[in-house]
């Protein structure tokens, strides 16, 4: 009785919890004080089901390119200049000006982090659609990223992409791409066999109007991996399997318009599956798979700029 009496009195009161083993409160020991209301301005609608890339700029694109290091320890990333150069020859398939392709070489942490905080001032992206931005590195476990000088944590970095650290990329997108490794593992690959597996399918549909709303300050960012987590990411003198993979698909794709970033990705995933080392030792004839996270609330497409 008391079990039912327990459900009925949440049913009443009908709030939300989080799977957390202390609350908020009890792990600061205070309560903390109610955001002040504060808004941003965003180019899509809340039920809009495709995010607006009719801006006057597409966007800009970072590449933090790192290829020695001071610690002895990292050997030098051999090929990486290829995958600059082949991003900066088919990014503007997607709708970017060179001129706004910016490459950073060998970058300290703290560097790297000046760059990403004074974005906040850059009054060109209030009309752009999106924000590329790559990181060219070595890796570890934990998504840890190295700098020039120091690692640090990717995730921790991109706190400086939500909409109170970036005000005009509220609500738009913002694509991460990381060629790194994440830890020591290697891919064997397994043997499948091809079967047909039939399955139906449904879809949801929702209302759609205009308003002011709140939105989750980490929504709108997609992460791309090289590879899985754990696992080692391959490269050679013609650079990067992802990198290159992915910059064969855009290539390949003939209409940029309607092909999601989603289908983008896949693709690569794909190209790089296909893939397999050609090493020394333990690394020779091994697999990688790239992957990728996203909180993305639209669909994202990349059509020419007028």
């Amino acid at each position: 009785m008391g079990v039912f009496a327990s459900r009925r009195r949440r049913a009443r009161f009908n709030t939300d919890s989080v799977d957390a083993t202390r609350t908020f409160s009890q792990m600061s020991g205070t309560i903390s004080k109610k955001r002040e209301s504060v808004y941003f301005d965003t180019p899509s609608g809340r039920n809009d089901k495709a995010y607006s890339m009719n801006g006057t700029k597409r966007g800009k694109v970072l590449i933090f390119n790192q290829v020695s290091f001071e610690d002895p320890s990292y050997e030098e990333r051999d090929g990486t200049h290829q995958d600059v150069k082949r991003l900066f020859n088919v990014l503007p398939r997607l709708g970017f000006s060179k001129e706004d392709i910016t490459v950073y070489e060998d970058y300290s942490y703290s560097e790297i982090n000046r760059i990403a905080v004074k974005l906040e001032y850059d009054e060109d992206l209030k009309q752009a659609d999106c924000l590329m931005v790559f990181i060219l590195t070595h890796g570890e476990e934990g998504d840890r990223l190295m700098a020039q000088d120091d690692s640090y944590n990717l995730h921790k970095f991109l706190e400086n992409f939500t909409p109170t650290s970036l005000n005009s990329m509220a609500g738009k997108p913002k694509l991460f791409f990381i060629q790194a490794c994440r830890g020591r593992k290697l891919d064997r690959g397994v043997l499948l066999r091809t079967t047909l597996i039939q399955a139906d399918c449904g879809r949801d549909m929702v209302d759609s109007h205009s308003e002011v709303y709140i939105h989750p300050e980490f929504a709108d960012l997609l992460v791309v991996m090289s590879s899985h987590h754990g696992h080692q990411s391959f490269r050679n003198e013609s650079g990067s399997w992802f990198i290159q993979e992915f910059c064969n698909v855009i290539e390949s794709c003939e209409s940029l318009k309607t092909t999601s970033i989603y289908d983008i990705l896949t693709e690569t995933n794909n190209g790089v599956s296909q893939r397999i080392s050609n090493s020394d030792g333990d690394r020779n004839k091994k697999k990688q798979i790239p992957s990728f996270y996203s909180t993305l609330t639209k669909k994202l497409c990349f059509g020419p700029v007028n």
